[in-house]
């Protein structure tokens, strides 16, 4: 986050993330001092929370730099989201929900300079882009097609200027998909469903998307409730089921899923979303309150023709 002397640091934080929240705090404390907030989200507002406190949001205009490292609650994307667009508003923003111990020893000690070149690799390749076609041994195979006008978004993990803000740890480049149809074979699923079910390669969810649509009924899972509560997730507003974001992972430096989306959709393969497509990023020309991402392993790429990634190893590295 480049923070610098002088500069004010607001981090909000709550008791399960604490310790990081804390180690955060005292690293900006030595580079400068007196001028670094810890906000604790149980001192404001019970949990789950459904809006965010006022004394909250009036504490960002004072910061040049925000981090959010709270735990996923369900429903909590309805605080996430304002507190992330009023931080844009006065500084730059790194964004960690339900970032753990294990992921600051692991994703957060990458080279972020490597994986910026790489990123930035993909980007001049997907850049008015049409179409792409993802395909894994497990039984994946989509056709996504893209909007001429909607915007790939590289996240590089280097966030120094104003505006600025990715989730931490950082390495993917996303758009919106103005089409998507085919089958998904996904390894982990995003929002509390990742605290609460981790990975999922022994259950996978196996489900068909037809003309940007997942088609509930195609869903299917061994373990029954997370397919019930999937389902119900999906049903949240009229553009939960909706296929919205179409995402790479550039985070070279990981080796295995850890059960935490945070970092692991960062994953050296594909993660697509249902529901809000980040419009607001990639220009896309609808919301959601659900946004909920399904990684697949081991995939290869071909973007309108060219095979960019094989088995989840990048072409372009």
């Amino acid at each position: 986050m480049a923070v610098k002397k002088g500069e004010h640091v607001l981090i909000l934080t709550d008791r399960a993330t604490l310790d990081v929240g804390k180690g955060i705090g005292d690293a900006a404390e030595k580079i400068t001092p007196g001028k670094v907030k810890l906000l604790v989200l149980e001192d404001y507002v019970e949990r789950p929370a459904k809006q965010l406190p006022k004394q909250i949001l009036d504490a960002v205009p004072w910061a040049n730099v925000t981090f959010y490292a709270a735990e996923s609650k369900p429903g909590e994307i309805s605080i996430r989201t304002p507190f992330i667009r009023t931080a844009l508003k006065y500084a730059r923003h790194a964004h960690m929900p339900s970032v753990t111990r294990q992921l600051m020893e692991t994703g957060m000690c990458a080279d972020y300079q490597r994986i910026s070149e790489l990123t930035r690799k993909i980007e001049g390749i997907v850049k008015g882009c049409r179409k792409a076609r993802v395909v894994n041994k497990a039984g994946t195979q989509l056709d996504v097609e893209f909007h001429p006008s909607w915007k790939w978004r590289p996240c590089d993990g280097l966030y120094h200027r104003k505006g600025q803000w990715g989730n931490l740890p950082e390495g993917e480049i996303y758009t919106a998909a103005h089409k998507a149809n085919g089958r998904m074979v996904i390894d982990e699923l995003g929002d509390w469903f990742s605290p609460k079910y981790g990975v999922l390669t022994e259950t996978p969810v196996m489900l068909q998307v037809r003309d940007s649509r997942v088609d509930l009924s195609s869903i299917e899972c061994a373990n029954e409730q997370l397919r019930r509560e999937f389902i119900d997730y999906l049903g949240t507003d009229s553009y939960s089921s909706k296929f919205g974001e179409f995402a790479i992972g550039t985070n070279i430096f990981l080796k295995e899923l850890t059960g935490n989306l945070l970092q692991d959709e960062k994953f050296p393969s594909v993660h697509c979303a249902f529901g809000d497509p980040y419009p607001d990023e990639t220009g896309a020309d609808w919301h959601s309150k659900t946004h909920i991402d399904g990684i697949m392993l081991k995939c290869s790429i071909w973007i309108d023709g060219k095979k960019i990634m094989d088995e989840g190893k990048h072409l372009t590295a």
